[in-house]
């Protein structure tokens, strides 16, 4: 017999005899262990897969084998005295926190209890059991409701050695939560395991990690991601190097503490590190000191790749953050989040740098920042398609202004293109005007420069008249919504366009206080009216008169708000039933309108 074994059967008897000593004690945890799983429930997959990261493990095999049954295998190390011991334990293990494990709780392995009837555990030679009826047996317990799963090891045996450990878990009525469900992102910020292999009757899938010091890339069977890596005190950050993992961040990107959790830091990437999580192991703590430090210490790094252009992550850096959400939306939050803290840090260490480069009211070339920013700046900064992102971060980030009227007489003047001098000299003729003074003579040369450009030819669809929108004419092709919201100047002309060349028939009834500002047709022929709104951003407020209201009222199904959000490149169109029961609203009492608040949610983006 080795010592595992016997190590599990005298546990297995101090565990029986502490029963009898307090025979209620074990009611209590069974009823402790319920209410941890029932919040665990969620984290099953990734709890698992961080014991396994933890064991050292390269390969972990998830295999479905029916009726609510699954296997966990990993390849890691054998499980030894004390992980036996601290499996069956109450909050107790071998690992500690800010260690070289990602868990240090002890309560991971006793998420199984949520999904689980019976778990069947193999490692090293040595087979054992949890299940509640036979431990209810062997604690002369009537009921086994009064006998926590995880607490006393039974039908403990010699076996066959085997690498790692498999864990087969026997599902429980109403405890349903596969155990294939991983996100392939999990497998980001782990130190070992790099090879997840999924089977089921149904797939077969394998999610796997190539890392080096300066990357990580994912591959599954939807094609590969890849991330570039900084790390920089506390904090380990992943930036999306392709579509793929841009995807997979998304704009408010993922929060993780080893495994990933459901904040966000507010920027396109994912943020890990050893921050304090609530007992779901779901979100951060943000008001705990680790967790403040893990914030702050990713916005050191992410604030040097920003304000240093030949770092190497910098230019992607940049592209993320202006082709991202409305970072002042985010600042100004009165809830203390996890994105909030992260940006307010970032907009500190971005203001207390130098940075070589400034903010440029006109787009610039290539070779024109080139020339203006000899030191090196980010070239997606000056692009005429980030201009109104670049505008809304340049005070976020504490970007300088480039000052176009003390740079027409500078020297490097004579060498930028023929398409800044056109803007430079149109500006500046504008400013003078606006101030009612002359030129100098070095703002009359650029002027006297600038190339007379003859017109381009509009296409088609943008030779429309006022007119023909004001009447719903249908456009020709469907264009992106950021062309069609620069060309007409009212909310209400522009959403109509939008969706017209959608296969909507609508037309601008705003001008005759009916309530409503477009009537017309869904695609579907069906009769609709739409009141139109807009707003900075998803989180801003917006509000309908009374008169609006009575109206959407009285025929719900047929009226819709049509909310358009920002402004420039990334401007969106979003549609909301206002007669939706859920959807929150408040009557505000400077004119009896009713104001919406937490509107996004409801909400169906146009595409």
């Amino acid at each position: 017999m080795s010592e595992l074994t016997q190590h599990l059967a005298a546990l297995q008897a101090r565990l029986v005899d502490e029963h009898k000593q307090a025979p209620g004690l074990f009611g209590e945890i069974a009823r402790m262990e319920d209410l941890l799983a029932d919040t665990y429930r969620n984290r099953v997959p990734y709890e698992l897969l961080q014991n396994s990261d933890d064991a050292g493990s390269t390969i972990v095999t998830i295999t479905g084998l029916g009726d609510k049954t699954w296997s966990w295998a990993n390849n890691g190390r054998p499980l030894t005295s004390a992980d036996a011991e601290a499996l069956c334990r109450s909050a107790s293990s071998t690992k500690r926190r800010g260690g070289d494990s990602i868990g240090y709780r002890g309560i991971g392995f006793k998420s199984l209890a949520a999904i689980a009837s019976r778990i069947d555990i193999r490692s090293s030679d040595v087979a054992f059991a949890f299940d509640r009826n036979v431990a209810a047996l062997l604690l002369g317990e009537q009921s086994a409701s009064a006998v926590p799963l995880i607490r006393i090891p039974c039908e403990i045996r010699s076996a066959d050695r085997t690498d790692g450990a498999t864990f087969t878990i026997s599902g429980r009525d109403g405890g349903d939560a596969p155990l294939d469900a991983i996100d392939p992102t999990s497998l980001l910020f782990l130190r070992h395991v790099d090879r997840v292999d999924i089977n089921t009757p149904e797939r077969a899938v394998t999610i796997s990690v190539d890392r080096d010091d300066s990357g990580v890339t994912l591959h599954d069977q939807a094609g590969s991601a890849s991330f570039g890596l900084l790390q920089h005190g506390t904090a380990m950050i992943a930036v999306p190097l392709d579509a793929r993992a841009q995807s997979l961040t998304g704009l408010r990107g993922r929060l993780a503490c080893g495994l990933p959790l459901d904040d966000e830091p507010g920027l396109p990437v994912a943020v890990s590190g050893d921050l304090l999580t609530d007992p779901s192991r779901t979100h951060a703590v943000v008001g705990d000191e680790s967790t403040q430090r893990v914030l702050a210490d990713a916005a050191s790094a992410i604030a040097h790749q920003l304000s240093t252009p030949e770092a190497p992550l910098s230019q992607r850096l940049w592209e993320l953050i202006l082709e991202g959400e409305d970072l002042r939306s985010l600042l100004v939050s009165s809830h203390a989040t996890a994105s909030n803290a992260l940006l307010t840090a970032l907009q500190r260490a971005m203001t207390s740098r130098p940075k070589p480069f400034a903010y440029s009211p006109l787009p610039l070339t290539a070779d024109d920042v080139t020339r203006i920013f000899p030191a090196g700046a980010p070239a997606a900064l000056y692009t005429k398609q980030n201009q109104p992102s670049a505008r809304a971060l340049k005070a976020v980030l504490g970007l300088d202004i480039l000052d176009v009227q003390q740079l027409v007489n500078e020297p490097v003047v004579e060498q930028l293109s023929d398409d800044l001098i056109a803007q430079l000299g149109a500006h500046l003729g504008e400013m003078a005007r606006s101030y009612g003074r002359q030129l100098t003579p070095a703002e009359q040369r650029i002027v006297d420069r600038a190339p007379v450009a003859s017109p381009p030819s509009p296409p088609i669809i943008a030779q429309r008249t006022a007119e023909d929108a004001h009447r719903g004419e249908v456009p020709t092709a469907a264009e992106p919504l950021s062309d069609i919201v620069s060309r007409w100047r009212t909310a209400e002309v522009a959403t109509m366009a939008y969706l017209n060349s959608r296969g909507w028939r609508l037309e601008d009834v705003s001008g005759q206080n009916v309530g409503y500002d477009l009537s017309g047709s869904n695609p579907a022929g069906e009769p609709v009216r739409i009141e139109v709104k807009k707003v900075d951003h998803a989180d801003a407020r917006f509000a309908m008169t009374n008169n609006e209201m009575s109206l959407m009222l009285a025929s719900p199904g047929g009226y819709l708000l049509a909310v358009l959000i920002g402004d420039g490149r990334y401007v969106r169109l979003m549609l909301i039933d206002p007669s939706n029961e859920g959807l929150p609203k408040e009557r505000v009492c400077r004119r009896w309108d009713w104001e919406f608040t937490d509107w996004a949610r409801f909400a169906t983006v146009v595409d």
